[in-house]
């Protein structure tokens, strides 16, 4: 029995159904941008931020980023040959003392690698490019020296620059107009092209993940470094984990732990200052998930589908009716394999109650990843579900498992939970209907049966292997 186990690597295809539209916002943003500028992507953790990116990447520049295999896109229209783009991953480098000199190295690479500038036997085609990454060596070794000095020995590359002028000037300016020089001379040439649109453009993932001095030492490091006409950045961030981040560090500097303090309050200032505009990433609706979910069981089984294409339709069913999962894809994902594992551990042995047996594989799957004291007890007792009615009656409990949970009033419930929010109890409409129904005992049992079934040893002779 062959079957696929989903992982949370980023996808270059819409699965939500809901993303196409908004990375061609964003492709259409860059394109008509005049850089520098700075565009942030938002959104919550897990919520497929960098599959976001990644697609705008491949619509821009017609192949995936490093984080993938090397892969053209099908698909060549409206690819702009005069772009060159830039990806790093700012979580890989956090510890790093100063992570713009990792940028910096990410970008020089990226150049290097460029196929439009090489011959077929390897060799540089212009001696300018070879400054170009000569440049990019000295601003390197520059910064890690902790001074600005010597750019007057660097060779002027493509138009001649007036050493003098040079000179003249502060020793960042001196930087910044040797990189935009090397940068530019780096793109497509433009004595070629003459006016045609030329952009380096650097995609930042992960940078809400490292701490708050990383973060804020590479954003500050791009404003004063590379804020430069050629430019244009594209930074995934959840702003609530970064402001957070933020907040925290500024309390601590001010010797309080008071992170509400009125000063706190300026990092989405902060953060709007150094990201000209945000692309907020739309939030799934429950037959968004219900679509998604279904589409991921057929793929987990791919080889078996017939088997289980009763009870995958079921499920979507429910999560139609139902309002089960967040629309969180990471989560999600998680979710999914859990709910195929208990189909696969369960399918042969309910007949008696598969009038809810979907329902069953669903609160069981929501209670594995998301409530785990929910299903611990279940698992040890199969009267815990009386427990549970009593929260999700009044909205709170005592019994200690579940005090931090809550629910909301099944007469004003609400359509939007925090995609990430893990406190609101989301099945306690399903435990209201097993009461209304007068199953609630008899479903308890149920439940508690169907985990001692999931927990039973799997027979040498029906072991598969994963695909």
């Amino acid at each position: 029995m062959a079957y696929i186990s989903l992982n949370d690597s980023p996808v270059l295809t819409d699965d939500f159904d809901i993303y196409t539209s908004f990375v061609e916002n964003i492709v259409e943003d860059i394109r008509h941008s005049q850089a520098p500028k700075t565009i942030a992507v938002t959104g919550y953790w897990g919520s497929g931020k960098t599959s976001v990116l990644a697609q705008v990447y491949s619509s821009l520049l017609g192949e995936s980023p490093s984080i993938f295999s090397n892969t053209a896109d099908s698909n060549k229209n409206g690819i702009n040959p005069n772009y060159h783009g830039v990806w790093f991953e700012a979580w890989r480098y956090q510890n790093e003392p100063q992570p713009i000199i990792a940028l910096m190295h990410t970008m020089r690479q990226s150049f290097s690698q460029k196929r439009q500038l090489f011959d077929q036997v390897g060799k540089m085609l212009h001696v300018s490019t070879i400054a170009g990454l000569s440049i990019f060596d000295g601003a390197i070794k520059t910064l890690s020296a902790g001074s600005i000095s010597g750019l007057d020995k660097i060779q002027s590359v493509g138009e001649k620059y007036e050493k003098n002028n040079l000179l003249s000037q502060l020793s960042t300016d001196q930087l910044n107009n040797a990189l935009s020089a090397a940068i530019d001379h780096m793109l497509t040439d433009k004595v070629k092209i003459k006016n045609e649109d030329r952009k380096c453009i650097i995609f930042i993932d992960d940078l809400d993940r490292c701490d708050a001095r990383t973060a804020k030492k590479l954003l500050e490091g791009i404003k004063v470094h590379l804020n430069l006409e050629n430019c244009i950045f594209v930074i995934a961030i959840d702003p609530e984990q970064l402001e957070s981040s933020f907040k925290l560090e500024h309390a601590q500097l001010r010797n309080t732990g008071n992170i509400q303090d009125e000063s706190c309050h300026h990092a989405t200032e902060y953060l709007e200052k150094l990201c000209q505009d945000a692309h907020r990433l739309p939030i799934a609706n429950q037959k968004n998930i219900a679509d998604f979910v279904a589409k991921n069981l057929n793929k987990i089984f791919t080889n078996e589908y017939q088997k289980y294409a009763v009870i995958i339709a079921a499920i979507k069913f429910e999560l139609e009716r139902q309002n089960y999962f967040p629309s969180n894809p990471r989560r999600l994902k998680m979710i999914c394999n859990r709910l195929a594992a208990f189909i696969r551990k369960t399918i042969d042995s309910v007949q008696a109650k598969e009038e809810y047996h979907a329902q069953s594989l669903l609160f069981l799957a929501s209670t594995y990843v998301s409530y785990r004291e929910v299903y611990e007890m279940i698992s040890v007792s199969a009267d815990s579900i009386n427990d549970l009615y009593k929260l999700a009656k009044s909205g709170k409990s005592d019994v200690s498992a579940l005090k931090h949970l809550t629910t909301m009033s099944t007469d004003v419930q609400t359509k939007f939970v925090h995609p990430n929010k893990i406190s609101v109890f989301r099945c306690a409409s399903l435990i209201f209907d097993m009461e209304k129904n007068g199953k609630l005992p008899v479903w308890g049992d149920y439940l508690h049966e169907l985990i001692q079934l999931y927990n039973t040893p799997i027979k040498p002779d029906e072991r598969g292997h994963a695909e």
